[in-house]
């Protein structure tokens, strides 16, 4: 587990978050961070800001694991890892498994951060910052949508011409996000504008091997527009299949026998193969394979899969 609990001895009495700042090279605002959240405790009770400590303290906080995630391009401002899927990108909470920041944190200090999101189910190109000086500047050009991004997939049906989906996406509220199947973004006239470019490769068998560019940075983005389209990607539990099966990959760790029977795939079939920007008069292209199978050699049953 990436956050841990440990107990330490202060041998001398000081603020709290003084002792914090000291020990572990915290900012001040990473401190203030750890007592809001109640992470340094004190005899089963947890620290205050203006609380001095001495004597035995416990604390709750995250301890990077090294992972070996392969690279695809480091540089001295950021490193581009190749994501296996069925892996976060951040830890989502205290009880979370491991995520990229573990590598990352690991390997490149505290101060690392994923400079945007690829959901855990996803794999392929992850862009990391490695200087917090030029974190921003990086941060920058994703949320500004100056960044590039390719993805392939394996999707139900025979998709024979280059399509765009444009229709407006509904994220999910961040109250009760993971309970039932809110976690799903929708389609709604309420949502935010969302374009994809979807671009066959190859077809057989009754699935296309597509690339989808996603023209706007929605969650959940190219999996909902396919499933709206009809054409559900490969092994996505949340889109394209029957609410029943959704909510027990939810509640429940499914067996890879199951997965493929429900969602015609043992995992997600989407890849994040290509990135490209510019960056410090740099132009950065980043390139990955996906590790899925291709339509050529596919046999699967699709009928479980459905329009969403």
């Amino acid at each position: 587990m990436p956050f841990i609990t440990q107990t330490f001895l202060v041998q001398k009495e000081q603020k709290a978050f003084l002792w914090l700042m000291r020990t572990f090279g915290y900012s001040q605002k990473e401190a203030q961070k750890i007592l809001d959240k109640g992470w340094l405790s004190q005899r089963g009770r947890g620290v205050t800001k203006a609380e001095c400590i001495c004597a035995e303290v416990e604390l709750l906080h995250f301890v990077p694991q090294r992972l070996f995630l392969k690279k695809l391009l480091l540089t001295p401002s950021f490193v581009v890892y190749d994501k296996p899927p069925e892996l976060l990108t951040h830890p989502r909470n205290t009880q979370g498994g491991l995520s990229v920041c573990d590598e990352l944190k690991s390997e490149f200090g505290r101060e690392a951060n994923p400079a945007h999101r690829l959901d855990a189910l996803t794999s392929g190109i992850l862009v990391c910052s490695i200087n917090k000086k030029k974190e921003g500047n990086l941060k920058g050009l994703f949320e500004r949508g100056e960044v590039k991004k390719t993805y392939q997939a394996l999707i139900k049906g025979e998709l024979k011409e280059e399509i765009l989906i444009d229709a407006p996406i509904l994220s999910p509220k961040a109250e009760g996000k993971f309970i039932d199947l809110k976690i799903r973004s929708m389609i709604s006239p309420k949502g935010k504008s969302a374009q994809t470019l979807i671009r066959p490769l190859c077809i057989n068998n009754g699935v296309s091997l597509i690339e989808a560019y996603p023209l706007t940075g929605r969650t959940h983005q190219i999996r909902l527009h396919l499933a709206y389209l009809g054409m559900p990607i490969l092994g996505d539990p949340l889109y394209g299949c029957d609410d029943v099966y959704s909510r027990e990959f939810l509640d429940t760790a499914l067996c890879m026998q199951k997965r493929k029977e429900y969602f015609g795939m043992e995992r997600l079939a989407l890849h994040a193969s290509r990135i490209e920007f510019e960056f410090e008069g740099e132009k950065i292209v980043v390139e990955s394979e996906p590790t899925f199978q291709d339509p050529s050699s596919f046999d699967t049953n699709l009928s479980n899969l459905r329009e969403y």
